[in-house]
C-alpha cells in the first residue's frame, strides 16, 4: 500500500467497528490513518442530544421545557435554538473524532489525524480521500434494509460507486 487509510465514523457501534478495522490495517501495513467525521445535517435526534448530555458536552435539557414550547415554536426554532443545536452538533462531532483517534492509537494505528467536515457525507468522505491520496476507505454500514436504502440512499453505496 502506498497511500493513507481513511476511516469514516459517526460514533455508532458500526462506526467503531470500522475504526477498529482501519486501525488494525494501519498497524499491519504501516500506513497513516485519517479519521473522518462529517457533522450531521439538520437538527439532532433525541438520541444524539442525550449522548451529548451523557458525555457532558451540553447541559441536560429539562423534559418539561419541550412541553412549554408552542407547536409553532417547536416547528420553527429561534436563532438561539439554532445556535445551541449547532454547538451541540459541533461538540459531539469533535468528541466522536477524538474518541476514534484515541481508539485507533490504542489499537496501534500509525500517525492518526482527524478531519471534521460539513456537507454531504459521502462527498466529504470522497473529498478527504482525494486530498489525502487515500488508497483505502473504511466505512461502517448501518444495515437499514433494502427498502430504506432505495428511499434514502446509502453513504457506503455512494462512496463505493464513486
Amino acid at each position: 500500500m502506498a497511500g493513507n487509510i481513511i476511516v469514516a465514523t459517526d460514533g455508532s457501534a458500526t462506526g467503531n467497528r470500522a475504526v477498529d478495522f482501519a486501525a488494525a490495517l494501519s498497524n499491519k501495513f504501516d500506513q497513516d490513518l485519517s479519521v473522518v467525521h462529517v457533522l450531521m445535517h439538520g437538527r439532532p435526534s433525541k438520541e444524539f442530544v442525550k449522548l451529548a448530555e451523557i458525555e457532558g458536552l451540553v447541559l441536560p435539557t429539562p423534559s418539561q421545557e419541550a412541553t412549554k414550547r408552542s407547536a409553532l415554536a417547536a416547528r420553527f426554532p429561534s436563532a438561539a435554538d439554532e445556535l445551541a443545536t449547532a454547538k451541540t452538533v459541533t461538540a459531539l462531532g469533535e468528541h466522536v473524532a477524538e474518541h476514534a483517534k484515541q481508539r485507533s492509537k490504542d489499537a496501534g494505528a500509525r500517525n492518526v489525524t482527524t478531519r471534521i467536515c460539513v456537507g454531504d457525507i459521502a462527498d466529504e468522505i470522497l473529498d478527504v480521500a482525494e486530498a489525502e491520496k487515500a488508497e483505502l476507505i473504511v466505512l461502517g454500514r448501518r444495515g437499514l434494509g433494502p427498502a430504506r436504502e432505495v428511499l434514502l440512499g446509502s453513504v457506503s453505496q455512494k462512496v463505493l460507486h464513486q
